[in-house]
């Protein structure tokens, strides 16, 4: 071959490549979102979890991608966690304050990328996104979400039926695991409404209970209940990304693992406004951008902050008005100012029962108001059914400490500081200490401003928390303007 004729033939080759480059380049970003359901942070081993080799799928994501140390949901139960998760806003400002469908004029993730003609599904939690209308769910399954091999077959068929149809595809699985009901709990039969998972754990495993929760029999029982469930979502998480590397789309995938929507379902978890209500396991594997097992521990992150973060990857336009913001930036490699505090909330249970908390969480102070506690209203949600509730009331009879902290649950304090340096579980209430004074008064500041700015409708009840009749008339105006839905639940 002459040289003007290699040179005319590398020329061509070269053309070709490039455009394979570039169309690859350009093709849309497709997305899977997986959750898991009341899970604690710390339950997977990446996250330090105290049962060997529960989690190899969630730890091999996480040694692939990015982890992020302090992620919080917005508002620690069901719903309202999922729909702020899915619009970027508070739920004081999305209309989600308990389980209520999100108000008419907000947009959220899923319109935005049904507009930009996305194929979205939605496997499990479907109930939890309302109205339906705004999630764009097509198709949608709420009945295999705790059966990893059902779950494998639906995704499947979901990735096939975008390739057929040339459009990207936000795949939306949300695993009903580790929620109650837990494994094997009705018995060595029992598999609390979905396949049987590849462990079991047996109360004897549970070396340590996580440091909120007291060191008791019928704890560590339903630990071991527990701890099987994450193993059942982990064989869930693992069940669908295989079926991503076999249909050739894994590296043209962004896979967010959030775990979970908030906490467990334990008392002090689940259902309140603490470090284990609200901290979850974040991974995000968006192949070419993240470095593989990068680990984040500076940026405090939300999920108000996956909406616009979602958006800016897919190179779609953001949603005016959000409270959250995007940071790519990080996923990336860099760094963001302003990231280090974290603002969070709860409101109404199931059947309208109302406890509303604030707080403001740095990565060494935690500062939370709950205006529902007034020494005689009783604390009560789904986190104190089953085993570990009934343990601890026992144990109160005859323990001061653990009757102390079960009137703690029951009844709270208007206020609540923690110093987490030393006091990452929260038992030690620090907020009449005088040596903390001016700090305690720096976040009250901190807490009322983002309340203003962002209207909430607790925010006067909050600047006048001393009157005890003017929060008490406050909370019940909220109570009248927001009634429960029928048919709803945690």
């Amino acid at each position: 071959m002459s040289h003007d004729r290699f040179l005319q033939s590398a020329r061509r080759m070269l053309a070709v490549l490039w455009v394979a480059v570039s169309t690859l380049q350009a093709a849309p970003l497709n997305i899977l979102l997986f959750s898991s359901d009341d899970m604690n942070f710390d339950s997977s081993g990446v996250y330090g979890g105290p049962i060997q080799d529960l989690t190899p799928n969630i730890d091999r994501l996480a040694a692939q991608g990015f982890r992020f140390e302090h992620a919080y949901t917005a508002v620690a139960v069901c719903q309202p966690a999922r729909q702020s998760m899915l619009c970027g806003r508070y739920p004081h400002r999305n209309g989600s304050f308990g389980f209520f469908p999100l108000r008419p004029d907000v947009v959220t993730l899923n319109m935005r990328l049904h507009e930009a003609g996305y194929l979205i599904s939605t496997f499990g939690k479907n109930k939890h996104h309302q109205p339906a209308g705004k999630f764009h769910a097509d198709p949608a399954n709420d009945e295999i979400s705790r059966h990893p091999s059902k779950l494998a077959e639906a995704t499947r068929a979901f990735v096939r039926r975008a390739k057929q149809e040339g459009k990207p595809f936000f795949h939306n699985v949300n695993c009903y695991d580790p929620h109650r009901p837990f494994i094997g709990m009705k018995g060595p039969d029992d598999l609390a409404g979905g396949e049987a998972p590849s462990r079991w754990i047996k109360p004897e495993e549970v070396k340590t209970v996580p440091g909120f929760l007291e060191d008791l029999p019928d704890i560590r029982r339903e630990l071991a209940g527990y701890y099987t469930s994450v193993r059942r979502l982990d064989d869930a998480l693992g069940a669908v990304l295989k079926v991503l590397e076999e249909e050739g789309l894994a590296d043209n995938t962004l896979v967010l693992f959030w775990g979970g929507d908030h906490g467990m379902s334990f008392p002090f978890g689940k259902s309140n406004c603490y470090e284990n209500s609200s901290r979850c396991a974040l991974v995000f594997r968006w192949p070419g951008v993240t470095k593989a097992g990068a680990v984040d521990g500076k940026h405090l992150v939300s999920t108000i902050d996956f909406t616009p973060t979602l958006l800016e990857a897919a190179g779609l336009p953001a949603i005016p008005g959000v409270d959250g913001r995007s940071f790519v930036p990080v996923l990336k490699g860099g760094t963001l100012p302003g990231w280090d505090k974290v603002y969070t909330s709860y409101n109404a249970a199931f059947g309208n029962r109302w406890f509303p908390m604030r707080c403001v969480r740095t990565l060494e102070r935690a500062y939370i108001w709950n205006p529902w506690s007034d020494g005689k209203r009783k604390y009560a949600t789904e986190n104190m059914s089953g085993l570990t509730w009934k343990a601890m009331v026992d144990a109160a009879k005859q323990d001061v400490a653990v009757r102390q902290r079960t009137e703690l649950n029951v009844h709270r304090m208007p206020e609540e500081f923690y110093d987490l340096r030393g006091d990452r579980n929260e038992r030690r209430n620090l907020v009449a200490d005088p040596a903390h004074a001016a700090e305690i008064d720096a976040l009250r500041a901190d807490l009322l401003a983002m309340m203003r700015r962002t209207e909430d409708p607790l925010a006067d009840a909050f600047a006048r928390r001393g009157e005890r009749a003017f929060v008490d008339a406050e909370l019940e105006k909220l109570r009248k303007r927001h009634r429960q839905p029928a048919g709803a639940g945690e």
